[in-house]
């Protein structure tokens, strides 16, 4: 399938960023209940989602030992 832009569109293609770390670091945890995400600032990857939509529901009140595993889950 082709997209096509009329007038073509200026797109920012940033290349895939690796680092090897042995710890992160949370520095803050937010939870947007009006738009039912969860985020974490990481002081060595900026802001990651933890939680949205469907899986926002199920999580229900979260401890910090939750974002400790789903963080592990999404960096294995």
């Amino acid at each position: 399938m082709d997209i096509i832009f009329d007038p073509p569109r200026e797109i920012v293609a940033v290349p895939q960023q690796t680092k090897l770390v042995d710890k992160l670091t949370v520095t803050q945890i937010v939870d947007w209940s009006e738009i039912k995400t969860v985020t974490a600032s990481v002081k060595e990857l900026g802001t990651i989602t933890l939680w949205q939509g469907d899986a926002y529901d199920q999580i229900g009140q979260w401890t910090d030992a939750d974002v400790q595993n789903r963080i592990l889950e999404l960096y294995p």
